[in-house]
């Protein structure tokens, strides 16, 4: 009996796994896993990183990522570019567009803004990515950069990031 309940255990937490899986997850090539929670995970899609300005001491990152939410199946994709100041250390984010869709690919929502670019908190996940593409971009000491400025350094925690090169 114990044998027969440990086995129901183990299906059921496969199978509980397998209904999770995604397309993002199923292909680490393409993207990489940067949050996940009780119901969805957000993934940085690799082949969209581009430096949009190179203009030492400023530099202007673009990269897309994906949300998908395995309550209902809902797929959003966030552009969203980092801009950084060499001189001030510091960043700035802004998502100029967000699409949403359903799994048969109907859009739920579809967003273009013209907001300006805000500063990016030392302790949040988008300094996090920021400092992750800015690296691999860049290099580790021009990251490590932004990484040691007093402003960033007691609030930041980047030891979370995903761990290798992203593309």
């Amino acid at each position: 009996m114990k044998r027969i309940l440990l086995l129901v255990i183990i299906y059921m937490a496969i199978l509980s796994s397998l209904c999770f899986a995604n397309q993002y997850d199923d292909s680490p090539d393409k993207y990489i896993k940067i949050d996940s929670g009780a119901t969805f995970n957000t993934y940085l899609d690799k082949a969209s990183i581009k430096s949009i300005k190179y203009a030492p001491p400023y530099y202007t990152i673009q990269c897309n990522n994906i949300e998908f939410d395995q309550t209902d199946g809902i797929t959003a994709k966030t552009t969203i570019i980092y801009n950084y100041d060499f001189n001030t250390k510091n960043i700035q984010i802004q998502i100029p567009k967000n699409i949403a869709q359903s799994e048969d690919g109907s859009l739920s929502y579809n967003s273009v803004r013209d907001e300006p670019p805000i500063d990016v908190d030392p302790a949040s996940l988008s300094f996090k990515e920021s400092i992750m593409l800015f690296k691999q971009l860049y290099g580790e000491k021009a990251a490590n950069t932004f990484l040691n400025d007093p402003k960033n350094k007691s609030k930041s925690n980047v030891n979370d990031l995903p761990p290798g090169v992203i593309v």
